[in-house]
């Protein structure tokens, strides 16, 4: 009998912001205004983003944020991940991070193979609410 947990790894993209003296969460594509008016970006750093992010408004779908269930709320938005064979929009967005990380912006590559309670999945994503347990 194997031990070996046979649940795919989800992936997940994310920058921490301070704001008022705490460290908030903040996804990758709301870093790309931080970004924009970074003391470092450079031309191709800021091309390199927009163009990823271009590819993901005409490849990515948005989570139905009118989901009937009680627990998809404004406080309670839900984390979204990618699925693991997503791999054009996992490869997308290392280009983000890489012009973002030029610009000054750190990224994080989170992983999971718990992400909670689906609200919202595509063929590409799940967007869930987390369970009590830590990254993987």
């Amino acid at each position: 009998m194997s031990s070996r947990d046979e649940r795919p790894v989800y992936i997940r993209f994310v920058c921490f912001k301070t704001v008022e003296g705490h460290r908030h969460a903040l996804g990758i594509f709301q870093a790309r205004d931080d970004a924009s008016v970074s003391e470092y970006a450079e031309g191709w750093a800021l091309s390199l983003i927009n163009e990823a992010y271009d590819w993901f408004c005409a490849h990515l779908k948005e989570p139905d944020r009118t989901h009937a269930d009680t627990r998809w709320r404004p406080g309670n938005p839900g984390l979204s991940w990618f699925k693991p064979d997503a791999f054009e929009h996992i490869q997308r967005m290392y280009d983000m991070k890489m012009g973002l990380e030029a610009c000054g912006i750190h990224v994080d590559v989170l992983t999971t193979r718990d992400v909670g309670q689906v609200l919202y999945e595509d063929a590409h994503q799940i967007c869930a609410v987390p369970s009590a347990r830590t990254f993987a």
